[in-house]
Order: structure tokens, then sequence, then C-alpha cells
């Protein structure tokens, strides 16, 4: 027998905190009762501290989820294809979300990755120039090492063309038997460069992908575009800082343009990658997306958990029988 989760051990520790605990807080009681009423609690049964330290014991190793019997089995997957494309211009540098745009997608894609599990993932980046960085795949950790290296380095050309990223995903990762199970999750800030991105947007809707548009950063105020330079303030124009601002209109005209997409706007705080993937989960139908090796146990908690819990409501039991007496006249 082996345990998978050890460091719940640590929950032994609370052996001695509670015999403390419970000693401190009986002789509080003896010598409130004792003073107010002529009543006062008998000392312990020896039995009950014993009882509640084996309760701890026993439901601490059963937390440690303890197994044995441990094989592999083929588990079959069910879910979508979702495509994230992700803008890496360098107008994703601007700082108003923390701490900065690109950044803040990188870091709560990334803390949704439990999510994924049963969805094939890819990762498409894009500035003047789309590029397939993580083709699509089960594996997770493969797609979030793709998407750590992911910076505005990434793509060689500048710019913003969301048409050419969308297209890359019908070429080159749509299959026609994936059709009404695929969908793009488009994180930019929206200022396209006259690339079509309605009329590649259209297109995915007749192939029934759907595009949730995700538009990051204040789509009135804007925020300056960091310098490639550091330590030399905004990128500079004719003498006049850069701005971005986002295009929220072009983003939610591309979802509504998909089959049954839809935008979200992101001006401050955290993108709501969770929510959004929930709401794909419910309203998206599910395909087999293959089969992944997974290690199986036979789970023995229950010997544990049972004993313990049945020790712990004997304690109580005893603790309550036990509680008051008359002080003798």
């Amino acid at each position: 027998m082996s345990f998978l989760r050890p460091a719940a051990l640590v929950a032994l520790l609370l052996i001695p905190l509670y015999l403390m605990l419970f000693a401190h807080g009986r002789q509080k009681k003896r010598n409130y009762l004792l003073l107010m009423s002529g009543k006062y609690i008998t000392r312990a049964k020896p039995g009950i501290p014993l009882l509640m330290m084996a309760a701890l014991g026993l439901i601490t190793l059963g937390l440690m989820r303890p197994v044995s019997n441990p094989r592999m089995k083929t588990v079959e997957q069910k879910g979508r294809n979702i495509v994230f494309v992700i803008d890496v211009s360098r107008s994703m540098l601007a700082q108003d979300l923390v701490p900065n745009r690109l950044e803040r997608a990188r870091y709560d894609i990334l803390n949704s990755l439990g999510s994924l599990s049963g969805h094939r993932v890819a990762l498409v980046a894009f500035a003047g120039t789309p590029i397939l960085k993580c083709p699509l795949t089960l594996d997770t950790f493969y797609f979030s090492q793709a998407l750590s290296e992911l910076g505005t380095h990434s793509v060689s050309r500048g710019g913003t063309n969301l048409g050419d990223a969308v297209r890359t995903v019908i070429d080159d990762l749509f299959d026609s038997k994936d059709r009404e199970s695929m969908d793009i999750l488009l994180i930019t800030d929206g200022e396209d460069q006259d690339s079509f991105p309605l009329e590649s947007a259209s297109r995915a809707g007749q192939e029934g992908i759907r595009i949730i548009s995700i538009g990051l950063g204040s789509s009135d105020r804007g925020a300056p575009v960091p310098s490639d330079r550091e330590d030399t303030g905004p990128l500079m124009y004719e003498n006049q800082p850069v701005y971005s601002k986002a295009d929220m209109q072009t983003l939610t005209a591309m979802a509504n343009a998909s089959d049954g997409g839809w935008s979200v706007a992101v001006e401050d705080g955290k993108i709501p990658i969770q929510s959004i993937l929930n709401r794909l989960d419910r309203t998206g139908a599910q395909r087999n997306t293959g089969s992944v090796e997974k290690f199986i146990y036979d789970e023995h908690y229950r010997w544990f958990l049972i004993p313990g819990l049945f020790c712990l409501i004997l304690a109580f039991l005893m603790e309550t029988t036990n509680l008051f007496r008359r002080k003798p006249l």
C-alpha cells in the first residue's frame, strides 16, 4: 500500500494541539460552572482523549489517499478543439492590464489549464503574420510550455492582422469532422490592419467554428505602447506617444459573424478564461478527442475514514454523557 497525498501527514500535528485545547477548555468550564452554579465537569474519562487521537490519526491516513494495485488504463477523452489565438504585437505590452496585456493573458490561461482536461488545445501567435506554436493536442503540459515562451519575439513581422490569424486556424487546424466542435479564443486589442477580419470570421461561421473575441484594454482612453528600448518611455510617432485602444466594435462583429460566438471586453482586472471555458462546455457539442493512458488504483481511504468518524462520534457521545454532575452537598 502507498499514499498519493503524503503531505496530508502534517495534519497529525493537530493531535498535540487538540490535547492542549481540550485540557484548557475543560478547566475553564470546570472553574466557571463551579463558580456560577455549584456544578462542575467531572474529569474526562481517559478514553475520550484516546478516541480523539485515534480519530485524528485515522482521518489523516484517509486523507493521505491510501492506494494499492497501480495499473495503466486507456481512457477515452471527450471535449472540444479549443484554439487560443493570441496577439503578440507591441501594443499588447500596454499596461492598462497588470502587468501588461500579454502577460495578463498568459497568466490567466495558465491558471485555467485544469479546466482543459479532455479538450484538445492549440496555440497560434500572431502580429503582422500568424504562426502555429502548438498543434492540437491533449498534452496540456506541452501547450503550457509553448504558452510560457510566448512574447513579442514570437513573430518576426509587426502589426495586427486578425483575419490572417483566423484563416490560419481554418487552413491548418480545421478538419471537416471537427465541424461544430471547434472554438477560437481570439485574445487581442483588436486593432486590425486591413486583413479582412469579418470575411475570415464569416468563413469560420460557415465551417461551424465559434469565435470568442476577448478584447484587452480600454476602448475609450487607451494606453501608451512601450518602446522597444527599455527605460525610454512610450513608443513615439511624430513626437507624440502612440496609444492603443481596444477595438471592441470589430471584435464583436467577428464573434457575431462566426457560428454562435460572443465577445468579452476586459478593461481591467483578470481575463475570465475560466467562465468562458465553462460556457463552452455547457453550450457546445463534444466529440471524442482521443485517448490517454492513466494510472488507476484500488482506493482504501474508506478503511480509515469510516473508523475515524466512528471514533469521533463515540468520543463526542462519551463527552456529552459525562458533561455535568451536581456538586455533592
